[in-house]
């Protein structure tokens, strides 16, 4: 994935439909701004090498007019700005107005800067369905740091592709802003090959800031042990003063097939004792999310751990198994889709939204600690 950037430029897209009226002669096409990818709503500050997007103007015929032609304007360059080539630039959470003028022509567009975004989900790619392309399509249209929570790749199709295929067919298309996690099904070998340095191998685990908030990535891909353990108590206490999320395939507490996971127990308690406000896991193909909770399960509103399952990226459905786990507070085992996470600074917010066609959603927002 590259170094990180300065935090000035973000990926931005819209696209600012006119309309003129006609002559008596029939409807006549105007002016337009085209960015790509389309996001009217995009983060403050940067992640990402490459997350870069260049306004273009498009002509009444609908011609591209050379960037050095167009005069450029943002009506609140204190919330974003746009330079000579049509790249968009950043600055705060607001709304702002880009204007492109040719002569007389012009076009416009609000777009609405947010704090940083992690949007993403777990057991994804599959060559034996196109439900991995359903959920790759909410991306197109969601701004923000692709998070995955493992079991990216399933290699299912006949014969065996090698790893990486299925995915990259779907989800490989925002590889470039993708911070991956592993999980059990992930062979390492082709993890590492694929993500490159995104992996972070050999180790596997790695963390990451985004505005006020610590990301920690774990590896499941291996057995729980001491070196990953120490490592996170060591990050942790290297970031005391940020907000922290954490990823991490299996879930410490589930309803679903696989159930919880006694092995996270470790990490959990880790993530606890550092007063972290949220994980995000896999795993189990369903979603179901928890009440802030302590390690021994008592719910601890104040203080809690929220825990997220989002196995929901499109390779299979499982089932939510009854009794419910102690403090799971929502649940469905027959939806892909992803989870938008909004990472403001001093609280933040979850939005489950569902491919075209399902109607589940799960959202709200939570102070941090």
């Amino acid at each position: 994935m590259g170094a990180m950037r300065s935090a000035s430029t973000v990926t931005i897209a819209m696209v600012a439909i006119g309309a003129a009226c006609g002559d008596g002669s029939g409807p006549q096409a105007a002016p337009r701004l085209a960015l790509s990818p389309p996001w009217t709503s995009i983060e403050v500050g940067d992640s990402i090498v490459g997350d870069t997007v260049r306004v273009v103007f498009l002509n009444a015929a609908g011609a591209v007019v050379r960037a050095d032609s167009v005069v450029w304007s943002s009506s609140d360059t204190s919330v974003a700005r746009i330079d000579a080539a049509g790249g968009i630039h950043t600055r705060r959470v607001g709304v702002t107005t880009i204007r492109g003028a040719v002569g007389s022509a012009a076009a416009s567009q609000p777009i609405t800067v947010t704090d940083p975004v992690l949007v993403g989900t777990g057991d994804i790619g599959t060559c034996a369905s196109t439900n991995d392309e359903a959920t790759a399509r909410l991306l197109d249209s969601l701004s923000g740091t692709v998070f995955t929570v493992g079991d990216n790749d399933y290699v299912d199709a006949t014969p065996q592709p090698a790893y990486g295929v299925c995915f990259d067919s779907t989800w490989g298309r925002h590889k470039w802003r993708t911070r991956p996690a592993a999980g059990d099904d992930d062979s390492l070998a082709g993890y590492f090959g694929y993500f490159g340095a995104a992996a972070h191998g050999p180790a596997g685990y790695y963390s990451y800031d985004l505005g006020a908030w610590h990301i920690v990535v774990l590896n499941s891909a291996v057995a729980v042990d001491s070196t990953q353990a120490r490592w996170l108590r060591a990050d942790l206490t290297a970031h005391p003063a940020l907000c922290t999320l954490a990823i991490s395939h299996r879930p410490r507490f589930s309803s679903g097939n696989a159930g919880s996971s006694s092995g996270q127990a470790a990490y959990f308690q880790a993530l606890y004792d550092a007063g972290a406000e949220l994980i995000l896991d896999g795993n189990d193909h369903d979603y179901e999310r928890f009440a802030a909770q302590a390690p021994d399960q008592q719910l601890d509103p104040a203080g809690g751990l929220v825990e997220i399952i989002v196995g929901t990226g499109g390779k299979s459905h499982g089932r939510i198994n009854l009794p419910l786990a102690l403090n799971s507070v929502a649940q469905n085992a027959d939806t892909y889709g992803v989870l938008r996470v909004e990472l403001r600074p001093t609280s933040y917010t979850w939005r489950f939204i569902p491919v075209a066609g399902r109607t589940f959603s799960d959202a709200g927002s939570a102070a941090f600690h």
